[in-house]
């Protein structure tokens, strides 16, 4: 039964991550041009219709189950969810021919497997919405932050200039030294790059202070790499704004700097089709997020 649930794990999870990126590049393009009071009031509702979406949803004891397991990648096994199905539901998950899982249809119609495999929509959107919560109270701190009020404040005041005011934009992520080495080892062995990589340089490209340009060898794979970070919460959700904002990376066809249109098209594909070296980069980065 163990190898039947990881296979609907593993679907499961392509459609999270569907519908996860939905909503990220709904906020993304919304809040792009949204005042910062608009973004403040969009962020307060969009959180307040989420958690009380969630909180519906927790009513159900299956979906309980699964709620301090929601950032794992196999939730279903290891929680208590198996348990918690009834006779006649355990049979439809055990006896279920995966290979007619179809992610496709569940984005056409996301209640298509709800019949043979109980709770799926509700699984997928409780955690997309558990994940989503997240985002969206980060983002409700950083415009909540005095330093953005200051900024915006300051350029209000300040006399016009042929110069634009530019802020520094960074991945606003913090990583301790056992974090970097683990990122290097899994940057190096799953061949992000055409050259292997320091911790010095890893550093310096999450501090944006890259000295030289770094070619990426397949540029699904760079942008599975970096998404994959974004998905834990490990770094900031506009992460290709700010490697468009730092261009020191060299696409793998062009070996032009990647533009913001490039990483979009790469994410996307790399979420259609996992890219080779995704499973050591989720190996890695599973471990980082127990640092």
């Amino acid at each position: 039964m163990e190898a039947t649930i990881q296979a609907i794990q593993n679907r499961i999870n392509e459609c999270i991550k569907h519908d996860y990126w939905f909503l990220e590049n709904r906020i993304f393009l919304k809040l792009q041009y949204f005042s910062e009071e608009q973004s403040k009031s969009f962020l307060n509702q969009e959180l307040a219709d989420a958690t009380d979406e969630l909180a519906n949803l927790h009513d159900n004891t299956v979906i309980q189950s699964i709620t301090d397991y929601a950032e794992s990648l196999d939730f279903l096994w290891e929680s208590t969810f198996i348990e918690t199905l009834t006779s006649s539901e355990k049979k439809k998950y055990a006896n279920f021919d995966t290979s007619t899982l179809d992610v496709k249809q569940y984005t056409t119609k996301n209640d298509s497997y709800d019949e043979v495999l109980p709770y799926f929509s509700q699984i997928v959107k409780f955690i997309v919405l558990s994940k989503y919560v997240l985002l969206l109270n980060k983002k409700a701190e950083y415009y909540q932050s005095p330093t953005i009020s200051e900024e915006v404040k300051k350029m209000s005041i300040e006399p016009v200039s042929d110069a634009k005011p530019q802020i520094k934009q960074t991945f606003e992520c913090h990583f301790d030294d056992r974090q970097i080495e683990t990122l290097t080892t899994c940057i190096n062995e799953a061949h992000v790059f055409t050259e292997s990589v320091t911790t010095e340089i890893v550093k310096q490209i999450f501090d944006c202070e890259l000295e030289n340009y770094l070619r990426v060898k397949n540029n699904r794979l760079f942008a599975y790499f970096f998404t994959s970070l974004d998905d834990r919460n490990l770094i900031t959700h506009y992460w290709q704004s700010v490697c468009r904002s730092n261009p020191f990376f060299l696409s793998s066809l062009k070996g032009k700097p990647l533009k913001q249109s490039d990483l979009s098209t790469a994410t996307n594909e790399s979420r259609e089709k996992l890219p080779k070296g995704s499973e050591i980069i989720d190996k890695y980065l599973k471990e980082l997020k127990k640092h």
